[in-house]
């Protein structure tokens, strides 16, 4: 049988679309949210339910294709090409939740908006983070920071059960008491180096009301602000997470006028313990006391509008971001982060960045997850816009001189994959777990795929084979 009839008999197959680079519908399909990545597979399978995964998982084994899984695509680590087979999930997006349980069961495609106004119903809430149209099942593999972590723990912490196709074709349940050593290396291994999550279960947490926004601060006042923000959310109690933010607002129409063109610090947070409005509220009185915001936007809120935290963009749009774990907080971060967002003199592709408050219930240890890199006090996060050409490379030396400015202040196991992508998440992988960690996560890869057949996730071996 030629390829093209293998292909076509894949296609008879599978209830969703089997494309080649030929069919119309095909970039479409490839396109992710992160429009700085392209992908270019041989075929790409536009997964209408779980056997057509399998098919397409079996299709490209039987080729001799590798194959690459994207939901949402808002970021990539070794992108599709003409030697794999890309498996599209985002329709698998069906959302059950489960409100005597505490637990959401979603599709391997699906981003956590529905999950959260469905758990909301009954005053539960996911282990989301500031943008909730991003896909659960990568963001929670790959560890999971969000506006609940330092009350509620990480993401990768609540996940309870994965139903994953496997490299043979099998598909399996796995959780801490079932198959447990491959739940272990999918839970902070992001997944999709081992196979193709078809299906997740995590716990939810109570949370309904909460006190949450950002105050907003003219950039000629960042050191006050920021040596504020240390001492005070240094003490802050477990049930708020915050972080410290730069922000230089793009003048482009997708930005509310106030926003548009002009940089800005902010103070960002929510608070979710008992008695939030009343005992949130009293914590960022003590910034309207010391010094009147030019904006003010915590209030009490459902913690279903946690969106308007961040106000992280929703349309697709092209981005590069990159982050590490930070051992502390001095001057030397500040700088480092006014350097990246509006240093060099001219115009700055850097969006913003932002320093995450961890600690807390992210620090707390689960032996049932492969997950290592919990133990840094604050997590840097730097996003730049790719508008043109030579701005990858702007945004990249930016990044770089960064990194290598913070160095003596990086934790022990500075990688968090979710905040980095390509050759840097490749790279990174390498210092997000420790050695033993490293050699159990390669021992997993060789047992579940020996053949290496999903080579376009973190490499798990030395060789990445």
């Amino acid at each position: 049988m030629s390829q093209q009839a293998d292909v076509d008999h894949l296609a008879a197959t599978c209830q969703g679309a089997v494309l080649r680079p030929e069919d119309g519908g095909f970039e479409e399909t490839c396109a992710g949210w992160n429009l700085a990545w392209s992908q270019r597979p041989a075929v790409v399978v536009r997964a209408a339910s779980e056997n057509d995964v399998v098919h397409a998982v079996r299709y490209a084994a039987a080729e001799g294709l590798a194959v690459a899984v994207q939901s949402t695509g808002h970021s990539v680590t070794v992108p599709a090409d003409e030697q794999s087979v890309l498996v599209v999930t985002r329709d698998l997006d069906a959302v059950r939740i489960d409100p005597r349980a505490r637990t959401a069961t979603v599709g391997g495609g699906a981003t956590w908006v529905p999950v959260l106004a469905a758990a909301q119903e009954h005053g539960l809430a996911p282990l989301l983070g500031s943008a909730p149209h991003v896909g659960a099942v990568g963001y929670s593999l790959g560890g999971g920071l969000g506006w609940l972590a330092r009350h509620h723990g990480l993401a990768v912490d609540a996940v309870r059960s994965l139903r994953v196709v496997l490299a043979d074709g099998r598909v399996v349940t796995t959780s801490p008491a079932a198959e447990p050593e491959l739940f272990w290396a999918l839970c902070g291994s992001g997944g999709s180096s081992l196979g193709v999550v078809v299906e997740l279960t995590v716990a939810l947490a109570p949370v309904d009301d909460v006190y949450a926004g950002s105050l907003f601060y003219p950039l000629d006042a960042a050191a006050e602000v920021f040596e504020r923000y240390v001492e005070w959310s240094s003490r802050a109690p477990v049930e708020l997470t915050s972080s410290f933010n730069i922000t230089a607002f793009p003048p482009i129409d997708l930005v509310p006028e106030p926003l548009r063109g002009r940089t800005f610090v902010i103070v960002r947070g929510c608070f979710s313990g008992a008695r939030s409005g009343e005992a949130g509220k009293e914590l960022v009185d003590e910034w309207r006391s010391w010094r009147e915001p030019l904006m003010d936007m915590w209030t009490t809120m459902p913690f279903a509008r946690s969106a308007e935290i961040s106000m992280d963009p929703v349309d697709p749009v092209p981005a590069s971001s990159s982050g590490r774990w930070l051992e502390r907080l001095d001057r030397s971060v500040l700088d480092a982060m006014l350097d990246a967002v509006v240093g060099s003199g001219g115009p700055s592709p850097m969006l913003f960045a932002e320093v995450r408050h961890g600690g807390g219930a992210v620090q707390r240890p689960n032996p049932d997850v492969s997950f290592a890199a919990r133990d840094g006090e604050r997590l840097l996060e730097l996003v730049g816009l790719v508008t043109g050409p030579g701005v990858a490379d702007d945004i990249d030396a930016r990044i770089e001189r960064t990194w290598q400015r913070l160095d003596p202040l990086l934790a022990p196991l500075p990688g968090f994959l979710n905040f980095v992508e390509g050759h840097e998440r490749v790279e990174l992988s390498a210092r997000a777990f420790d050695p033993s960690t490293r050699s159990r996560l390669a021992a997993a890869k060789r047992h579940y795929d020996p053949q290496n057949l999903f080579r376009h996730g973190v490499p798990l071996t030395p060789s990445g084979a």
